[in-house]
C-alpha cells in the first residue's frame, strides 16, 4: 500500500486568507457573540436562581445534591444511599436527572459562592455558544464559512425544541457535546468516503468528544450521539475495508501513521491525550456507578407510560397560526404532546434535508446512518415500537418526543450538500425556502420571548434563610409528595397534590436540611414501602380530619427524628388541620409564597413546654 493511497495523512491546509472578514476566527468570534446575545435575551435574569415550582427547580436541586455528595479521590463517586430525602427512612438517589458537567458546574459554584445562584443561566449560554461555534469550526473546512455558520445557528439557538425546553427541562436543552460529537462523526464519515486525509489529532478529538458526552444525560441526550456512532461505524468499517482489503498491512500502516503524526504534532496530540484522560476520570466512574446502580432495579412489573410523538409532526411549520401552540395537533394525531416544537424542527429544514438527500442519494454510505437514525427515532413508541431500546442506554427513555432534540442535527447534516441552484425554477424554490427559514426562525424565537423565565423571589430566599438558622436535621413539608414520573407513589396516595407539591423538596437547597418527600424521574415500588408501612397515604388524604392517634403519630415522628420544623402549605389544607398544627406545635415564625405550592408558613419544632 503506497503512502499516496493512505487516508491517514494530516489534512493539508490552504493558503492564508487575505482579508480579515474572511478569517475563520473572525467568523467564529462573531458567531459566538451573536449566539450569546440571542441566548441571553430569552434567559433575561442573570441575578438569582431559577425557580418555577416545577421541573426547573429539579435541575437546580440535582446540582446541589451532586456537590454535597461528591467525593473526588481516588476517583469521583457519589453517596447515593442516604436520608437527605425520604427522611428518616432513606433511599437510593440514583434516579435523579443527572447531567454530570452541569452538576459539576453547579456544585462548584454553590461551594464557591456559598449557596444557590444564577449558575444554570450562565451554563445555558455557554452550552449554546459551544454548540454554534464548535459546529462552525468542525464544518468550515468542508462546507465553507456561510453554510457552516448557518448550520451552527440551526443546531443551537434555532433548535426550536431545545430553545423552548429552557429552563423547564434543563436536561434536554443543553446538548453541546452531543451535537459536536454527531457533527464530528459525520465529518469523519465524509472524509473517509471522499478519501480526504485525516489527522491523528482529529481522531483523538472525536475520541474526546465521545467521552465528553458522558457529562450529559444519557437517556435523553448523550445516548443519541452514541446511537449515531453505533450506526456510522459499520458503514465506516465497510468503506475502509473496501479501500484497504489487505488486513495484514494494517498494523504496519497504523504504527507508521501514528509515529509520523506524533513527530509532527507532539503538542496537540499530548494535549488531547491529557484531555481524554481528564474527561475519563471526571465522567466514566460516575457513569458506571449510576448505570450499574440503576440496573439493579427491576422495572418489568412497572407499567410504561405510552408517551410518543407522531412522525407527521416533522412536516409542521413554525408560522403564525400554524405553530404547535396555536393549533392543537395532538387532537388529530392522537400522540403525547409535551412541549412546543416537539417533532417539528421546522418545515424549511425538513424540505432542505429531503433536497440534500436527493442530491447525495447515490452515495449511500453518506446518508445511510443519518436516515436510519431518523427513522428509528420517528418510529419510537415506548410500548408498541420500542425501536430505541435496541440500544441499552435508552432502557429508561420513556418519551419518544424527546428525540426532537436531534432532528435539527440530522436534517442539517442531510442538507449540507445542497447547492444554490442555477436554473430559474430552482432559484425560485431556493428563495422560497430561504424566506420560509427566516419566517420560522422569527416566529419561534419571538414566541419564546413572550414566555418569561421564572426565578426565585426575595421572599422565598428570606423564608429559607430563617429555616436554615433553626436547629434540627430535617424539615417536614406538609403535605409532602413522594412520587416518580412513571406514576409510582401517585396511585398509592403519596402525592395527592402533585401539581402543587412535586418540587417543594428542591427548596432545601436554600436551607440545607433533609426532607421527607421527593420527586424522581423514575421510582421503584420497593422505595416507597416504608411510607406505605407507616400509613402515610391515610394521613395525606385531602381534607382528612386528624384523630388523636394521628396527632400522636405525627408528634412522635417529628420529635424522635430531630426535625427542625414544619413547612405548612396553607392553600392545600383544611382549616381544622391548620388549626390543629398551630395548637400542637405553636405559631409560625416565617411565611412566604412558593411557586405552584402557594402560601407556606414555617413552624419550628419547640419543646412541648414552650408550645402551651
Amino acid at each position: 500500500m503506497s503512502q499516496e493511497q493512505t487516508f491517514l495523512r494530516p489534512h493539508q491546509t490552504g493558503s492564508s486568507v487575505s482579508t480579515w472578514w474572511q478569517s475563520v476566527w473572525f467568523w467564529a468570534f462573531t458567531l459566538g457573540v451573536l449566539t450569546t446575545l440571542l441566548t441571553a435575551w430569552p434567559v433575561g435574569n442573570f441575578q438569582v436562581p431559577l425557580s418555577d415550582g416545577y421541573d426547573t427547580d429539579q435541575y437546580e436541586y440535582v446540582g446541589y445534591f451532586f456537590g454535597k455528595n461528591l467525593s473526588l479521590w481516588p476517583f469521583p463517586q457519589l453517596n447515593l444511599v442516604n436520608t437527605q430525602t425520604f427522611y428518616p427512612y432513606g433511599t437510593n438517589q440514583v434516579f435523579l436527572d443527572w447531567g454530570f458537567e452541569r452538576d459539576y458546574w453547579y456544585g462548584f459554584c454553590y461551594r464557591l459562592f456559598d449557596g444557590p445562584g444564577p449558575y444554570l443561566q450562565f451554563y445555558y449560554v455557554y452550552s449554546l455558544v459551544v454548540t454554534s461555534v464548535g459546529t462552525f469550526l468542525l464544518l468550515r473546512s468542508r462546507f465553507g464559512l456561510v453554510k457552516s455558520a448557518v448550520a451552527g445557528l440551526i443546531v443551537s439557538i434555532f433548535n426550536f425544541y431545545a430553545l423552548w425546553k429552557f429552563p423547564i427541562h434543563m436536561n434536554v436543552c443543553v446538548a453541546h457535546w452531543t451535537v459536536l460529537c454527531m457533527v464530528a462523526t459525520y465529518r469523519l464519515l465524509l472524509d473517509v468516503v471522499q478519501k480526504n486525509p485525516i489527522s491523528l489529532t482529529y481522531w483523538l478529538l472525536c475520541g474526546w468528544l465521545h467521552i465528553q458526552i458522558l457529562g450529559q444525560e444519557l437517556a435523553y441526550v448523550a445516548g443519541y450521539a452514541l446511537m449515531f456512532t453505533a450506526l456510522t461505524w459499520p458503514v465506516l468499517a465497510v468503506v475502509l475495508y473496501r479501500r484497504f482489503p489487505v488486513v495484514s498491512e494494517w498494523p504496519t500502516q497504523l504504527l507508521r501513521y501514528i509515529r509520523n503524526e506524533f513527530r509532527q504534532h507532539k503538542t496537540s496530540v499530548a494535549t488531547l491525550l491529557f484531555l481524554i484522560g481528564l474527561s475519563l476520570w471526571l465522567y466514566f466512574p460516575l457513569t458506571l456507578q449510576i448505570a450499574l446502580t440503576a440496573w439493579q432495579f427491576n422495572f418489568d412489573n412497572v407499567t410504561t407510560i405510552p408517551s410518543w410523538s407522531h412522525p407527521l409532526r416533522l412536516l409542521l411549520p413554525h408560522l403564525p397560526g400554524l405553530d404547535s401552540y396555536a393549533m392543537p395537533y395532538q387532537r388529530w394525531l392522537r400522540d403525547t404532546f409535551e412541549s412546543y416544537a416537539q417533532g417539528s424542527p421546522g418545515l424549511y429544514l425538513t424540505l432542505l434535508g429531503i433536497f440534500g438527500w436527493w442530491q447525495i442519494r447515490r452515495n449511500i454510505a453518506l446518508w445511510l446512518p443519518i436516515v436510519l437514525m431518523l427513522v428509528l427515532c420517528l418510529l419510537y413508541h415506548p410500548v408498541l415500537v420500542p425501536s430505541l431500546k435496541l440500544f441499552p442506554w435508552f432502557s429508561f427513555n420513556r418519551h419518544g418526543g424527546r428525540a426532537s432534540l436531534v432532528y435539527p442535527i440530522l436534517l442539517c447534516l442531510l442538507a449540507l450538500p445542497v447547492q444554490w441552484p442555477r436554473q430559474r425554477i430552482g432559484k425560485i424554490v431556493a428563495t422560497f425556502l430561504l424566506v420560509l427559514m427566516c419566517l420560522e426562525w422569527y416566529t419561534s424565537y419571538s414566541l419564546r420571548l413572550d414566555v418569561p423565565v421564572n426565578v426565585v423571589s426575595a421572599g422565598v430566599i428570606r423564608y429559607c434563610a430563617v429555616i436554615r438558622q433553626q436547629p434540627g436535621e430535617a424539615v417536614l413539608d406538609w403535605p409532602f409528595c413522594t412520587v416518580g414520573a412513571d406514576g409510582t407513589g401517585n396511585k398509592e396516595g403519596l402525592c395527592p397534590n402533585y401539581d402543587q407539591l412535586n418540587a417543594v423538596f428542591t427548596f432545601r437547597r436554600f436551607y440545607d436540611k433533609s426532607g421527607v418527600g421527593q420527586y424522581f424521574g423514575r421510582l421503584h415500588p420497593d422505595q416507597i414501602q416504608p411510607f406505605l408501612r407507616d400509613g402515610w397515604p391515610q394521613l395525606l388524604t385531602p381534607g382528612r380530619n386528624f384523630t388523636d392517634q394521628d396527632w400522636h403519630f405525627m408528634d412522635r415522628f417529628l420529635r424522635n427524628n430531630h426535625f427542625a420544623g414544619i413547612n405548612l402549605y396553607l392553600d392545600l389544607l383544611p382549616p381544622q388541620q391548620i388549626a390543629g398544627f398551630y395548637q400542637r406545635f405553636g405559631r409560625p415564625i416565617a411565611e412566604a409564597k412558593f411557586p405552584a405550592a402557594g402560601h407556606v408558613v414555617f413552624i419550628p419544632l419547640r419543646p412541648k413546654k414552650e408550645v402551651f
